[in-house]
This record gives structure tokens, sequence and C-alpha cells, in this order.
């Protein structure tokens, strides 16, 4: 049986693929390999939705994506993302925007075509920092979104050092989380990387000593991947000071963010934190130097 994470990251590849396919009961059973009920409540868990909701959410945001960027007709996006008709599938679709497809059309290819004459974007809350800052970009991108309008963009502009990486990130006090387990959660996307990227997240002492870090060294995105779940849980000591979080790219490439989300989580959840060794032993060990000697 494959791990929960792994096996909710596998089936959100997965689910990209069958956006404009139907998809029953006993397709996510055999393909997980767990009841219905028992992912359910996993994929609850881990992503923060429902997977139904998961997947509307999905094919609406795709749907968006196509009104601003292609001249498909509306009732042939509504049928292709498996809506029974226009009217549900514009039900749907203004639940989440706000405006009927049609007008939702006119009014984003206006907005975008302003934006684009625009030479700055900024990102508000966010910054770009790292090693070799001056060799990426941030911005946000409203071609390649998860869910809404825009997603945020790091890449990388011209030659980077093997060792160097740029991050977008921010930065806020600690104190409203002192004491709990915290668990930071977006979903990435990435191309071409030739380093590695991940989502990663640190908590500092008020004397500005790292307590606590994950910056997914361990488990590393990299080349071209699809859109996916990614976590990192850490404690927060109440001896804390800040909080940093972002998303980092070693090398060239692009990584595209969006949906981050920060939530307390109990003590069942495991931590990811770095800076405890996996191995390390419960007690001192061969404190004579015999120790080859005594077995």
């Amino acid at each position: 049986m494959h791990e929960p994470v792994n096996i909710i990251q596998e089936t959100v590849n997965w689910l990209e693929t069958k956006k404009e396919e139907s998809i029953n009961t006993e397709e996510i059973v055999q393909f997980t390999g767990y009841s219905f009920y028992h992912f359910h409540r996993l994929f609850q868990e881990h992503v923060g939705m429902s997977l139904h909701e998961y997947v509307r959410q999905r094919r609406i945001t795709s749907a968006a994506n196509k009104l601003i960027y292609t001249d498909t007709r509306i009732l042939d996006i509504a049928l292709s993302y498996k809506f029974e008709s226009q009217e549900s599938f514009t039900r749907a679709f203004r639940k989440v925007y706000g405006l009927p497809p049609g007008k939702y059309r006119t009014l984003m290819r206006t907005l975008l075509e302003e934006k684009i004459e625009q030479e700055d974007e900024i990102m508000e809350g966010w910054f770009l920092s790292g090693t070799n800052s001056e060799s990426y970009e941030m911005r946000r991108d409203f071609e390649n979104v998860l869910k809404g309008n825009a997603s945020g963009q790091l890449r990388s502009i011209g030659q980077v050092p093997k060792e160097g990486f740029g991050t977008v990130m921010q930065q806020f006090h600690a104190k409203e989380w002192l004491g709990k387990r915290m668990k930071l959660s977006c979903f990435i996307q990435t191309k071409y990387v030739e380093g590695t990227a991940g989502l990663w997240m640190r908590v500092d002492g008020k004397d500005g000593d790292t307590l606590q870090f994950d910056n997914m060294q361990n488990r590393p995105i990299k080349n071209t991947t699809g859109w996916n779940h990614y976590s990192v849980v850490l404690d927060v000591p109440e001896s804390a000071g800040a909080i940093y979080f972002g998303v980092m790219l070693q090398g060239g490439g692009e990584v595209w963010m969006d949906e981050f989300t920060l939530v307390e989580v109990d003590e069942k959840t495991p931590l990811t934190n770095m800076m405890i060794p996996e191995n390390m032993p419960s007690r001192p060990i061969n404190l004579n130097f015999e120790l080859e000697f005594e077995k």
C-alpha cells in the first residue's frame, strides 16, 4: 500500500488527465487501492477539500482559462467539462467567479489587455529573495492557474549558478501560533527545473536562531511536473518570534504556486522538520570506543 501523501499526489496527477472525462467511484477505488470512503476522508484531510470539490474546481478553472484564451463556444466548453447543459455550467461558474461565462470572457480579456501594457506586476505581500535573487523574477500568471484568476510564478532569467537559488516568500509574527503545530500547504507546478524546487517554512526564535525548518530537500520537485499538492509541518515553540515561508527554485526553470493555506494540526500529524536527524539514537553510544570489541 502506498503512503497516504504519495497516493494523494499520484491521484492529483491522474485527475488532471481526467478533467474532460467522466470519473466513477470504481475507477478511484481501482487507482488508489483504498475504499472510496477511506480515500475520500484522506483526501479531505490532506488537501482541505473533498475529492468532488477538487475535480469541480479544476474543471471550472480550466473552463475559465478556455473562455479567455480561446474562442470555443460556451456550450462546447460546458459539455467538454462534463456539465449537463450550458445553464448548469453558468450557475456553477457564477458561484465561483460572480459573473456568467459570456460577461466573464469579455471583462477578463479587457483587463488582461490592460495588464499587458503595464511594465511591472506587484505580488502584494510577497517579496523575492535568495542567494542569487537577481537571476530570478516573480510575477502573477493569469493563464496557468489552479483556481481563480491568477497564480504566482517564480522563474530564472539568464544564467544561474549551479548552487544558486531564488525564492518567493513572506514573513509574519509567530505570536498567534505559539505552542501550536502548523501545516503549510500549497499547489505547485514546475517546468524545466534544472536543480530542485519546493515549498519551505522556517520558524525562528526571538533571538534570530532557527528553531524548526523544512525545505523539502528530502522530497524535492524536479524537472517538469503538473499541479500537485505539497505540505510542510512544523512546531512553533513558545520561544518563537517569526515565521517565514515560500517556494524556492534552485538552478534554472519555472515554478508556479497557488492556493496557500496555513492551518493548525494535532500531534498525530507527523512533523517534517529537517533539523532533527531521522536516525538519531535514543541515547549516547560507544562512549569508550570499544563497541566493536563488545559485540
